[in-house]
């Protein structure tokens, strides 16, 4: 488990999350209430951060759509890096016991691969997941140009 760390509203971090109406000795509450939008250490593989986001008491349906939005941009983000780092330390583990069976492998004091052998297989590597990572993009795209516009809206709904 890992701890959250609060972002209050100038946007400074606070240590440690608050949750009212947690599950508590005297019983479980009905709805968890987020006080302040939390964030999370990175995930280790994926180094995307986990975030929860307050709802705000009088929230209308833009703000909603804003923060499911926000949200479910930050769960594509971390399942597509999730799986597509795993699957380069899966190949890099590959390449490196391949080329270490070889006789004119390079290896550097700690067991790595030099600087040229690393250069190659991460070259084959970005070249094999170019499909993957332009779709990627294509959809980071329209989800951060959604996020932009529905930004926008809601800051222009809050001042008018």
């Amino acid at each position: 488990m890992f701890s959250m760390t609060s972002i209050g509203r100038s946007g400074s971090r606070v240590a440690g999350g608050c949750l009212r109406g947690a599950s508590s000795a005297s019983g479980p509450s009905k709805k968890k209430v987020v006080e302040r939008s939390m964030i999370g250490p990175p995930h280790p593989i994926s180094n995307i951060s986990p975030i929860v986001l307050r709802e705000a008491e009088n929230e209308g349906p833009l703000e909603r759509r804003l923060r499911l939005h926000h949200l479910a941009m930050n769960t594509r983000n971390h399942t597509f890096w999730l799986a597509h780092n795993m699957q380069f330390e899966k190949d890099k583990d590959d390449f490196k016991a391949g080329r270490i069976k070889s006789d004119d492998v390079v290896l550097t004091e700690n067991g790595g691969l030099s600087p040229d052998e690393f250069a190659t297989f991460y070259k084959d590597f970005l070249n094999s997941k170019k499909a993957s990572l332009r779709e990627y993009n294509r959809v980071w795209l329209r989800d951060i140009s959604l996020y932009i516009w529905l930004s926008l809206q809601v800051n222009m709904h809050k001042v008018f």
